[in-house]
């Protein structure tokens, strides 16, 4: 059956990104791309079309030079394919946050593996190590939301996600991605901004659920007036937020804060620094941490190396010794607090990507878990596939740099025994992985 849908719901592009003397085309969507675009072939090069569905057909305008092809924006969705299903969310399709709530669960779940699958293929790896995929329920505990104030101070603030691969704001009044408790803040930071920014100030608000409350982090270019930051002071007194921080190019500015931010990891109350890393998901971070325990098993000691604020340094320290290495300062100066009345719990503050440990160092351990961050670490699986320690588990957020990582600790003698798939970041692109190897 032909469906003639005028496409409302689509990614606007960057100004100057759309030639308006190219006649629009029409375009069969073939599969959905790694990054979760649809992608189309025309003229012998791929069409990359946000929130498409592979056998959609679209009239579509051809549009900026990516990734060896072109954007597109579907102008009018003729055919829509058969994995199409409805959104959930009233925002998708322009709203950047979400990219894949319009497939089926098997074209899900076939996007989000199929990536991984690709990656571990071109280096040689088996795809059969992988396991089915871990899914997490929907429900961040962190994010960060932009707020734009207009000018025009009597007009409404926007305050949401950038559009798909674009710098303009979406504004929104719902989000399924967000804890509950998380978008209320949200929504009460919206009546609350134009107390907070002046006209046309731009600034970005970091959320963090802790253990304690709410954490917020306010990123601006400008430091904030004295009206600015007494508004915020009574704006986390109505939110019983726990601290509110405002941060300007790099400096961070106390607001206010009536608990201290702590994080709870395997029983150890850990400080949370303005702005620090968790898991997504506190779902996820369980799957991860028990996957991670299933990995190394009981072989101590055992090293953790970007440790952050000790995620999976608690847990293992429940079998044995651990020694933590984290780059960061502030998430180092934490975790060694956290660590304080922990014997068994080591601490050493080391930039893993400048300064990596040689193999003869490393290979004092029975075992080492490392999480990079998307970069990968390349320098660190090359110490760590000449050191030959046992088991290594590695954690990954990106297939395509964990493939690169993967393939020097098998050259280096490793066996990869499994890779385990987790759903962390529920409808998009982005897949969470542990994999263990074996020496």
């Amino acid at each position: 059956m032909t469906e003639r849908r005028r496409e409302s719901c689509v990614t606007p592009m960057r100004s100057g990104s759309f030639s308006r003397s190219e006649e629009p085309v029409e375009l069969l969507v073939e599969r959905v791309g790694a990054q979760g675009d649809g992608i189309a072939q025309h003229r012998g090069e791929p069409v990359f079309l946000p929130f498409a569905a592979a056998g959609d057909r679209v009239r579509a305008r051809l549009g900026a030079k990516r990734g060896g092809g072109r954007e597109g924006r579907t102008l009018e969705r003729l055919v829509a394919g058969p994995d199409r299903v409805e959104p959930p969310c009233p925002h998708f399709g322009v709203c950047g946050g979400c990219t894949l709530q319009h497939l089926n669960e098997s074209a899900y779940r076939s996007v989000k593996l199929g990536a991984l699958h690709a990656a571990l293929a071109r280096v040689g790896i088996d795809p059969g190590v992988v396991a089915p995929l871990r899914a997490a329920t929907p429900g961040r505990r962190r994010a960060r939301i932009g707020i734009e104030m207009p000018h025009d101070t009597t007009l409404p603030v926007r305050i949401g996600f950038r559009e798909r691969f674009q710098h303009r704001l979406v504004d929104i009044n719902e989000c399924r991605l967000l804890e509950p408790a998380l978008f209320r803040v949200v929504v009460e930071l919206r009546r609350a901004a134009a107390a907070i920014l002046r006209g046309g100030m731009r600034a970005d608000a970091i959320l963090t659920r802790t253990d304690s409350g709410i954490d917020l982090l306010i990123e601006a270019a400008e430091r904030p007036t004295l009206g600015a930051l007494g508004a915020l002071a009574g704006f986390a007194e109505e939110c019983d937020l726990a601290r509110v921080v405002w941060r300007i190019s790099g400096d961070d500015l106390p607001v206010i804060e009536r608990r201290p931010p702590r994080v709870v990891l395997s029983g150890v109350a850990v400080p949370f620094p303005p702005g620090g890393f968790l898991q997504a998901s506190e779902p996820a971070e369980r799957i991860l941490v028990a996957e991670v325990l299933r990995g190394a098993g009981l072989r101590r000691p055992v090293l953790d190396l970007f440790a952050g604020l000790g995620t999976f340094t608690f847990p293992l320290a429940a079998a044995g010794s651990v020694h933590a290495v984290e780059g960061d300062e502030r998430a180092a100066a934490a975790l060694a607090r956290g660590a304080a009345a922990q014997p068994r719990v080591s601490v050493e503050r080391r930039d893993l990507m400048r300064d990596t440990p040689p193999p003869e160092w490393l290979s004092r351990y029975a075992a080492a878990v490392f999480d990079p961050p998307r970069a990968g670490a390349a320098r660190l699986a090359d110490a760590l596939a000449r050191a030959a320690l046992e088991t290594v588990v590695a954690i990954s957020c990106n297939p395509a740099t964990f493939v690169r990582d993967a393939a020097r600790l098998i050259a280096g003698g490793y066996r990869l025994e499994r890779v385990i798939p987790i759903d962390q970041f529920v409808w998009t692109a982005h897949l969470e992985l542990v994999a263990v190897f074996r020496h």
